[in-house]
């Protein structure tokens, strides 16, 4: 015998899902506002072109600087200096703007007077000149305490393969005092050249 098996209860009938078309109509306006807001030209076309072959060549910056002259004979006195020369050549492809500064001191003093009192008396001066001839006391120029001087870094311009003289006294103080005499400074000029911005 075969029989049916009976149901009993109450059936619901199925629900409509009613929050599909309100959520699909708020994307559509959604993606509508995100692609207005972005700028832009859309197109299927597009298109290329090719420049000629270009050579691009590097410059240099060289210089070369002669040795200072005629300046380590000399005795100096209160209120006296001494001059002497160096050439410097821009050897490179490049405008250079020019800075010269005291990279060393070195005090010698027969007095026992310390290194800053004598240096505290020595005064630098620097200027460009026509020719070694050129220079003599009392130019202007660039000045300032020997241990500290420095041009700044566009004292001058030197084109390329331009030459020029630079002119340098050193003045010991008029009211210099007695425990300085006697003493021996050496110092170091360095020259360097910074390529000049296009």
């Amino acid at each position: 015998m075969t029989g049916t098996p009976r149901t009993t209860g109450r059936h619901r009938a199925a629900r409509r899902h009613r929050w599909i078309l309100p959520v699909a109509l708020a994307l559509v306006v959604a993606v509508a506002t995100a692609l207005l807001g972005v700028g832009g030209t859309y197109a299927l076309w597009n298109g290329t072109a090719t420049t000629a072959a270009t050579t691009v060549k590097s410059a240099t910056a060289t210089i070369t600087v002669g040795t200072l002259s005629t300046m380590n004979t000399t005795v100096l006195g209160p209120g006296t200096g001494v001059t002497g020369t160096f050439a410097v050549k821009n050897t490179g492809s490049i405008p250079l703007s020019m800075r010269v500064a005291t990279t060393s001191t070195k005090v010698a003093s027969a007095t026992n007077a310390s290194s800053a009192a004598v240096l505290g008396e020595l005064t630098l001066r620097l200027t460009n000149v026509s020719s070694a001839a050129a220079c003599t006391a009392g130019l202007s120029g660039a000045s300032g305490r020997l241990a500290a001087f420095d041009t700044g870094s566009s004292s001058f311009t030197l084109q390329p393969g331009a030459s020029s003289v630079g002119c340098v006294e050193l003045v010991l103080d008029a009211d210099a005092p007695q425990s300085v005499s006697g003493a021996v400074t050496d110092f170091t000029l360095t020259v360097t050249g910074t390529q000049v911005s296009a």
